[in-house]
């Protein structure tokens, strides 16, 4: 099964290799990796927060476009193999991890830094749910 999630990670990497940013790349890595654990994950909330830090400082913006928002739209439509058709085909994983990874895909077309606090909030949530922590989604 491992080998199986891993190589369709690899395939949607692949198919959005001119979409994903790498720094998307890398925190999807860490945290989807079949190989990954929570020590990789701890190092994805980390970059993400420095990512953060970076884009506030620079004044970026989210590449936002207008469309069918319910249908087809367009922060998912960018995608050659779409986020959700990836957690559906695989079987999916954790909610949080596929929350995490939503946002991690789209917040560059969507709601940008939110997206981003986001998938911090998402991955926080697993690794608390992970080591048992009964306030894990507080």
């Amino acid at each position: 099964m491992e080998a199986d999630f891993n190589t369709a990670l690899t395939l949607f990497l692949h198919a959005n290799r001119n979409i994903l940013t790498d720094f998307q790349k890398r925190v999807i890595q860490l945290v989807l990796d079949a190989d990954h654990g929570p020590d990789e994950a701890a190092e994805a909330l980390q970059i993400i927060s420095n990512q953060i830090t970076h884009l506030r400082y620079i004044g970026w913006q989210p590449k936002s476009k207008s469309g069918d928002m319910v249908n087809r739209p367009s922060h998912y439509d960018v995608f050659v193999m779409e986020p959700t058709f990836f957690i559906v085909e695989t079987g999916g994983f954790n909610w949080c991890l596929e929350n995490f990874f939503k946002y991690i895909c789209r917040f560059p077309f969507k709601n940008g830094i939110e997206d981003l606090r986001k998938a911090m909030r998402n991955l926080e949530m697993f690794l608390k749910y992970a080591d048992g922590d009964p306030e894990w989604s507080r």
